[in-house]
């Protein structure tokens, strides 16, 4: 009876280790297209693989740098502001150096803080300037990066000293 009640312990772990990984199937997202490669010449042939497509950047993100644009459109009311990113969280980390338009809606919080011993004031939209230097937290998903908070006065220590 002991060794039926260990060969039966013994099974049921390793069911409950390979399960789950089973389950896990190809990944998070949709499994990559089949994908046909015909060529010509002395090596001529045709190639059926499986291609998957990159995906970009879903989550929340954290970046910090200087407002390169203000965008505001008085017909549609859509609000934008374009970062030049120079600190991100690792979900972003491939678009430091570069410009983001991110989006602004009616629950974006505007804050500014003056150091870091003080609390933050809450502004508005129209208190952001070119040149300023902000933190934007968010969320970006198909490509659309939209933020939950803009605060202005963010410490730039990690821009390069000219």
């Amino acid at each position: 009876m002991k060794k039926v009640l260990v060969i039966l312990l013994a099974v049921t772990l390793l069911a409950v280790t390979f399960v789950p990984a089973y389950a896990g199937g190809n990944g998070p997202g949709k499994s990559g297209a089949t994908t046909t490669v015909t060529g010509t010449g002395a090596r001529a042939g045709s190639v059926t693989g499986t291609a998957t497509q990159q995906k970009a950047p879903r989550g929340t993100f954290a970046i910090t740098g200087t407002i390169a644009a203000i965008s505001s459109d008085p017909i549609s009311g859509a609000k934008t502001v374009t970062v030049q990113v120079v600190a991100s969280n690792y979900l972003v980390k491939s678009f430091v150096g570069t410009p983001v338009v991110v989006t602004v809606t009616d629950q974006t919080r505007f804050m500014l803080r003056t150091s870091t011993t003080t609390t933050a004031t809450i502004i508005t939209f129209a208190d952001l300037q070119v040149g300023q230097p902000v933190s934007v937290n968010g969320i970006v998903a198909n490509n659309i990066w939209t933020a939950q908070r803009i605060t202005v006065g963010a410490s730039l220590s990690c821009l390069p000293v000219p």
